[in-house]
């Protein structure tokens, strides 16, 4: 590709209202443009990423055997209203109206679809098992789109679905899958960990997500210092303390001493002070309302809260009102004295002692608290999120906090979707069976830009081999009044194109200076500088982004040391 039929449309400085490294940078290099809130045009530059990613990523699912498809982006409502997804998915789906008002949804993910199509279409169990997938353009309407494509409202997705007559079938795809996206992740030369994780509204017994670390990631994992231990936040656990105290019942906390310890200060670190944190119940519970007890440093786990019989899913905190109405005072003043409510707490409070509570009146606190003393004592879960420093689940190592962006997750879905649309197949013994299902999503748009917050330096995007929109870039000094530059520049450049090399030569009328800037901003891995001075000593100036090297190379070692970079570097 020659520079003057390419359009770079590279920004000089950040733009404004930018929240991450990836977001200026993709702006800045001109791969995408901003047309709404959480809505992208990709430029020549960033469709030549998109591909590369592309190309990846067939490359190894398709050493699965899995197929390759193509799915309407338009949905019809009821498959999501059969498989109540709808409501689970809530505002975030884009939901539309044809001309005679049939629903529409714009999809999220397909596995409805697919099941459906499957279920029409699969004639015997020796189809099976099958894998489809697609790359595809995917919506949803995000509350608050931020950090760039990260979290936007349009994107781009391989979902994979795979079909099974058997659990063991299943599983053996999942693990093949698991490998294939290990595969894919490190060609990319991105650092990622493999978590166990939450299925939310997808379903399924077991998900694994990929996890590409950052600092402005949107995820949590939590991770062991020593072990392989890896999960996110919302299933991470740790290895407890022995509890002084043990309980069954979920009941009533009454006062237990006459003489309690006011003040209207709290004496208490935040390590020894209980929060009491009011939730939501089931409708069909007699009371309204569970009080949660947690440490005042720690925070709740809303999927540990949620998976408790009684509370609601996804859990609701009361309103601001509604404390006032139940406790007679505002949320930092509320303890567990006196609540007509039921109570549980997490297992850290119940071996505290002299502790801090809320005394149910404004401005004020109950001090040097004791259970079995002032209190007694509730039914303790693990309702807490794990900290930093806290024993790992084999009790051989501490747990780290990271940031993280979600690039992949797998699910074994089984037969939620299957027995939803009535897919079965009967198999060899002729007993009918619902078909179980795996599935398995890359955030394509994401990915990129995870690559860009851990590939990039003070002169802009330094990408990998394989990702990168050109793999070199011939940079002529003079170009337009040098006839003895031009020669070189072309021979070089028919060259690296005839042994397949991507190729970019900067024949812009620019300074040396605003071409090296941008070759930099936009992250070509290598590039090589032709000047009247270096071609009469039959040399050529060498750049390797990676490394930051420049060296000057004998201009018949040139084209071999790139083709070997290249492969090195692939």
């Amino acid at each position: 590709m020659r520079a003057t039929q390419y359009l770079f449309l590279t920004l000089k400085n950040n733009p404004n209202n930018t929240d991450s490294i990836s977001h200026k940078l993709m702006l800045r290099a001109g791969i995408i443009r901003q047309n709404a809130s959480g809505i992208y045009t990709w430029l020549p530059t960033g469709l030549r990423i998109l591909k590369n990613v592309n190309k990846i990523i067939r490359k190894e699912i398709n050493k699965l055997n899995a197929l390759e498809i193509k799915m309407p982006i338009l949905q019809p409502e009821s498959l999501w209203n059969l498989s109540n997804r709808k409501n689970a998915y809530g505002r975030e789906l884009f939901s539309i109206l044809d001309r005679k008002n049939n629903k529409f949804i714009l999809g999220p993910t397909h596995e409805e679809m697919i099941t459906n199509l499957i279920h029409n279409e699969l004639k015997s169990y020796k189809q099976l098992p099958l894998i489809l997938y697609q790359i595809q353009t995917k919506f949803r309407d995000e509350i608050r789109p931020r950090c760039g494509v990260v979290r936007s409202r349009e994107f781009i997705m391989k979902d994979a679905y795979s079909f099974h007559i058997d659990l063991l079938s299943l599983k053996t795809t999942y693990n093949l899958m698991h490998n294939a996206y290990k595969n894919i992740f490190k060609k990319m030369k991105l650092k990622f960990h493999i978590v166990e994780a939450d299925s939310n509204s997808m379903g399924g017994t077991k998900s694994h997500e990929f996890q590409a670390l950052s600092s402005y990631g949107e995820d949590t994992i939590v991770l062991s210092n020593k072990s392989n231990y890896a999960a996110n936040i919302q299933v991470a656990t740790f290895k407890r303390k022995s509890e002084i105290y043990k309980n069954n019942i979920i009941q009533e906390i009454k006062t237990l001493k006459p003489s309690l310890h006011f003040s209207h200060k709290c004496y208490s670190s935040k390590k020894n002070r209980i929060k009491t944190i009011l939730i939501k119940l089931k409708k069909n519970n007699k009371n309204n309302f569970i009080a949660i007890l947690i440490r005042g440093d720690h925070t709740i786990n809303e999927k540990k809260v949620s998976e408790i019989d009684i509370i609601s899913s996804p859990i609701a905190l009361a309103s601001n009102k509604e404390v006032l109405n139940i406790t007679g005072t505002t949320l930092e003043f509320v303890g567990p004295i006196g609540l007509n409510v039921p109570i549980i707490a997490d297992f850290s409070v119940i071996t505290l002692k002299n502790f801090t509570i809320g005394s149910n009146i404004t401005g004020k606190y109950f001090n040097n608290i004791n259970w079995g003393e002032d209190l007694s004592i509730p039914k303790s879960f693990d309702i807490r999120n794990v900290m930093e420093g806290d024993i790992s689940p084999d009790g051989k190592s501490r747990l780290i906090i990271k940031r993280s962006i979600e690039i992949g997750h797998i699910f074994q879905l089984g037969e939620k979707y299957s027995r939803i649309i009535k897919a079965q197949i009967q198999d060899k013994t002729g007993c009918k069976k619902f078909l179980k299902m795996g599935c398995y999503g890359i955030g394509i748009t994401r990915t990129i830009a995870a690559i860009i917050e851990q590939h990039n330096d003070s002169k802009g995007i330094v990408w990998p081999m394989s990702i990168a929109p050109f793999q070199v870039a011939i940079i002529p000094i003079n170009f337009h009044k040098s006839k003895t530059v031009q020669n070189e520049s072309h021979f070089f450049y028919y060259h690296l194109k005839k042994n397949k090399v991507k190729v970019i030569l900067d024949d812009r009328h620019e300074c040396p200076g605003v071409m090296f800037s941008e070759i930099e901003l936009i992250g070509i891995p290598l590039s090589i500088i032709i000047s009247d001075k270096l071609i009469k000593n039959n040399e050529i100036e060498y750049h390797d982004r990676h490394d930051n090297t420049k060296n000057i190379i004998n201009r018949n070692k040139i084209i071999q040391l790139i083709i070997s970079k290249i492969t090195l570097k692939s």
